[in-house]
């Protein structure tokens, strides 16, 4: 997908420190998902990342978080953790995109409710259950974090992404997940194709990036 050769020495460089780290990851993930409730256990792909993520966010002072894409709330409840006096907005339709077949959303959505019932009951998350499309045309809020990982399709990543760079205060954060994932046959179709044009892009307005299975960008 021609992705620049300086986008590659990144990954290289942090794919070393962050490889076999699954033990690490194990340890964190029993701290923070005590009584997480999911349709399959099994499928905890956001707990791959634990150990990339303490390593890289432990240090940051986040006050208003956004996130797109929640699904049974993993992400949240981690967010909350490592950050504990941010504001957490979930943007999420329960309604999957095109790599979930047979998976029942209401039961999805039920386990999210009930996972992050105590960040609700505290003040400190709230649910917007639409598309990332229209929490940002109705948006009015500054964020100093946003993590995407909503629909994957190349044309709504790179329309998330540049949609959240727009609401993202100077020297704050954006997460992109899955910057691995190959679901697609055609390869530019996938968010690294986005992720990479977007980069290019505006590489004048960043500040400092880390490239791995997840890539972390600094705004000017």
């Amino acid at each position: 997908i021609s992705t620049p050769y300086f986008i590659i020495f990144n990954y290289i460089k942090n794919y070393f420190p962050n490889y076999r780290k699954k033990k690490q990851c194990l340890k964190i993930e029993e701290k923070i998902y005590k009584n997480f409730k999911s349709v399959d256990i099994k499928k905890k792909w956001f707990t791959n990342n634990l150990y990339f993520l303490s390593k890289n966010l432990s240090t940051l002072k986040i006050k208003n978080l956004l996130e797109i894409g929640s699904y049974e709330g993993r992400s949240a409840i981690f967010f909350a953790d490592i950050f504990q006096e941010s504001i957490i907005s979930c943007v999420d339709t329960w309604s999957g995109s095109d790599e979930h077949e047979n998976v029942n959303f209401k039961s999805i959505e039920d386990n999210f409710d009930q996972n992050t019932k105590f960040l609700k009951d505290n003040k400190s998350l709230s649910k917007f259950k639409m598309t990332s499309d229209t929490f940002f045309n109705q948006n009015i809020t500054k964020f100093d974090f946003v993590y995407i990982d909503g629909d994957h399709s190349r044309d709504q990543v790179l329309k998330d992404l540049k949609n959240s760079w727009s609401v993202l205060n100077s020297n704050g954060f954006l997460l992109v997940d899955d910057y691995m994932w190959w679901f697609y046959k055609d390869l530019n179709n996938n968010p690294a194709y986005s992720v990479n044009k977007f980069i290019k892009e505006y590489s004048n307005q960043i500040k400092k990036m880390t490239v791995w299975h997840q890539v972390l960008i600094q705004k000017n």
